[in-house]
């Protein structure tokens, strides 16, 4: 077997996921994974507490924790192995990137390396299209010139995957690792990481600088294991930075209980305002769409559409059955569907990249984190109660990203406004004022 240090540094493993092929160098400590405290079952990976009779297997006389399954089973019988981090001295850092930063970005930017130095966590609360991924380029270049860790993590597979080329073609260098569900890739250390945060719980003391990039996505937002995992794969001086357009209160408390620092940017790079969406009433939209009927104001939009679209849905019943209806209505565009557990969404995402599809069906799976130079888009049923807010905000703005291409159409198609609707508007007029 191979001795393949590069697997365990700063990792929290279970014994099972060490790959056949490695043999595990000295563990720092071991600890069991899931401890029994009176009624309690106490979980050391994601800090989970749950009552003991629910997670009881009586057959194989074991408690497990049922909130982290999906990263393996931890349970009283298991041990968690965590190794000690590597050390890396000093060195140099080419940062290849060949963009130049705005003087409102350049400001941020030398914000987060303040906060790098002084230790204080910080939130980046920049509009959608701001290039918040710029801004972290010279805090990353900082960073990994100390010789120190950094991960970058997203809730969202299809961030990670937009991300991972643009930090390749920043740091040509540099070795990046990529960790995410169904990876095929086994796991190899360097200095600079980029994940989901649920790869964040294999790790342990691991990062000098972890980067939570859109905080308040599902299924990140209110998930009190996966912030466990973030603070626990975290050294214990080092520093959280937050990215979002659309901040939750609980991380704006986390932030006044740790003494972090927030820096605002209303105004995407290229200077021109968010797309303000506009309202397109029909009455029993619902039921149209399931009779197979596409409404007065939905054909207008459709029909008057030069771009490519994304259209996005509440439910994929709705939305694959919906697909039928335009294939045949627009037998000349050509028109996929994709939801989170498509097993080509990534093709298709790619595909759309590439203009290879006109028009995308998709749930909030794609409400942020991807980039399509020039797309318009519509919300079917925007007053469906999946659409909160802050999704309302991340989708209008896939819209207008590009500087060829800075403005298009955001259309709430609805059957009767809802307060996120209203609140999204309001909430897209006021950052275009306060610049």
């Amino acid at each position: 077997m191979l001795n393949n240090a590069k697997y365990f540094f700063g990792r929290s493993l279970l014994r099972e996921e060490f790959p056949d092929q490695i043999q595990p160098i000295k563990e720092e400590s071991k600890v069991r994974s899931v401890k029994l405290i009176g009624d309690k079952v106490i979980c050391q990976r994601c800090g989970s507490e749950i009552a003991k009779d629910n997670v009881c297997l009586r057959v194989k006389q074991l408690y497990y924790c049922d909130r982290c399954l999906v990263m393996g089973r931890a349970s009283t019988k298991d041990s968690l192995y965590r190794f000690a981090q590597k050390k890396e001295p000093r060195r140099r850092v080419n940062l290849t990137w060949e963009g130049q930063l705005t003087s409102a970005q350049a400001r941020i930017s030398k914000n987060l390396i303040r906060a790098y130095r002084h230790k204080k966590n910080h939130l980046v609360h920049a509009v959608t299209g701001a290039g918040k991924t710029e801004m972290l380029f010279p805090l990353i270049k900082r960073v990994l010139s100390d010789g120190k860790q950094i991960a970058i993590a997203s809730p969202r597979v299809d961030v990670c995957l937009e991300l991972y080329p643009r930090l390749k073609a920043a740091f040509v260098e540099e070795e990046i690792t990529l960790l995410y569900g169904g990876a095929e890739e086994v796991y190899r250390y360097s200095p600079l990481v980029l994940c989901t945060t649920h790869q964040l719980l294999r790790f342990y003391h691991a990062f000098d600088v972890i980067v939570i990039d859109e905080v308040d996505s599902f299924p990140y937002a209110g998930d009190a294991a996966l912030f466990y995992g973030t603070k626990q794969a975290k050294k214990k001086n080092g520093v959280l930075f937050f990215l979002t357009a659309t901040p939750s209160a609980e991380i704006l408390a986390y932030l006044e209980e740790t003494n972090g620092r927030i820096s605002c940017l209303n105004r995407r790079f290229h200077g021109v305002d968010l797309p303000v969406p506009k309202y397109y009433w029909v009455w029993n939209l619902t039921e149209k769409m399931y009779q197979n009927k596409i409404p007065v104001p939905l054909m207008k939009l459709l029909s008057e559409s030069s771009r490519q679209l994304l259209l996005f849905f509440p439910s994929i019943n709705l939305m694959e059955k919906y697909c039928q209806t335009l294939r045949q209505a627009f037998p000349h565009k050509r028109i996929m569907s994709v939801h989170a557990a498509d097993e080509e969404r990534e093709k298709k995402v790619i595909m759309m990249r590439e203009e290879k599809i006109d028009w995308l069906l998709t749930t909030t799976i794609l409400e942020r984190g991807v980039t399509f130079p020039n797309i318009d888009v519509i919300i079917i049923q925007a007053e469906h109660r999946v659409y909160t807010t802050a999704s309302l905000v991340q989708i209008s703005g896939r819209v207008g990203r590009s500087p060829l291409y800075p403005t298009g159409i955001v259309a709430f198609v609805h059957s009767g406004k809802s307060r996120a609707m209203k609140a999204a508007v309001t909430q897209i007029k006021k950052m275009n004022r306060d610049v």
